[in-house]
């Protein structure tokens, strides 16, 4: 969501003077038309996507300080360079920005700010539980109810379920629960070096690790899983020699793939409900047994890097 929206702002403006790419408006059935440009302004439309992304990006992060920063060190210079065509294009890039940014504001997700948290429920063992070192909350609930971009519905590519819980040593969930329970004990005993430790830590990308130290807890910060891939965007950008143009493109059919991923993975994530490895290894096979990776605060099924990635791919 925070990646998608500055990318269709910015996109939106670049389709209306380059004929390779076609308006979102009506592909994105919810989206309108953007206000057209005064064609008598001195208008430098890729000046004004990017006045449109910056503006739309702002009112998405709460870290707004650091935006407005890098802004206003690039209109310093753009207004030296040509101070008419900087007025008239900032002028335009900010028209689209709020236009995107009302479109934006109807997608449900300041609704689903107030509604109710995720509810624990400890007599259903098979049911997700918030798990160590911070025990926190299932991260957003209801973002099955965000208005997604190209699906009809979050629900639209359900998912099979996952195997029924059970803690028979002949079923299929149980086989699977072992088999993870193993493969993290033979990593270990090859140690960080291997390969999968490896690719473990490269798509490491959980927002909010906690560490903990006697009673002191803290956070560290990494990137998501989306700005991954839009890194990964980036990469394939500028290895291509791509154009400003398709630069957009590529950022913003990338970003509403991943949105949308997002939105259907969630919903069958907290449909299944599905309780995480690490709580029922510690509390069959080995209570201090911990992860590669820290445990994100949400259910297990489906993979959220998963269906990213295969989206964003």
């Amino acid at each position: 969501r925070i990646f998608a929206y500055p990318n269709i702002a910015a996109y939106e403006i670049i389709a209306q003077q380059n004929p390779e790419y076609n308006s979102l408006a009506g592909q994105i059935e919810h989206l309108g038309e953007i206000p057209k440009a005064d064609i008598s302004k001195n208008i430098n439309y890729k000046l004004a996507a990017l006045v449109a992304h910056m503006e739309v990006s702002k009112r998405l992060i709460f870290s707004e300080f650091r935006i407005e920063e890098f802004r206003d060190s690039l209109y310093k210079i753009w207004e030296t360079k040509n101070p008419s065509q900087f007025k008239d294009s900032k002028t335009y890039g900010l028209i689209v920005a709020d236009f995107i940014a009302e479109w934006m504001n109807k997608d449900n997700y300041s609704q689903t700010r107030t509604m109710s948290k995720y509810q624990v429920d400890t007599d259903d063992e098979g049911r997700w539980r918030p798990t160590p070192p911070a025990y926190m909350d299932g991260l957003e609930p209801h973002w099955n109810k965000i208005r997604p971009f190209v699906l009809d519905s979050s629900a639209q590519f359900k998912p099979i379920p996952p195997p029924k819980f059970s803690m028979n040593k002949n079923s299929e969930f149980y086989k699977e629960l072992r088999e993870v329970y193993e493969i993290r004990n033979r990593i270990t005993e090859i140690g960080d070096k291997s390969e999968e430790v490896e690719i473990a830590k490269f798509w490491d990308c959980n927002p909010y690790v906690t560490s903990t130290r006697g009673h002191f807890m803290s956070a560290i910060k990494k990137i998501t899983p989306g700005a991954h891939w839009i890194g990964i965007t980036k990469i394939a950008c500028k290895t291509a020699d791509a154009d400003f143009d398709k630069t957009v493109f590529a950022y913003t059919k990338t970003s509403i793939a991943i949105a949308d991923a997002f939105i259907s993975c969630w919903d069958e994530k907290y449909r299944s409900n599905l309780i995480r490895p690490e709580t029922l290894i510690n509390n069959y096979f080995d209570e201090k047994w911990e992860p590669i990776l820290q445990t994100p605060p949400f259910p297990e099924y489906t993979s959220g890097h998963s269906v990213a990635s295969g989206a964003a791919a």
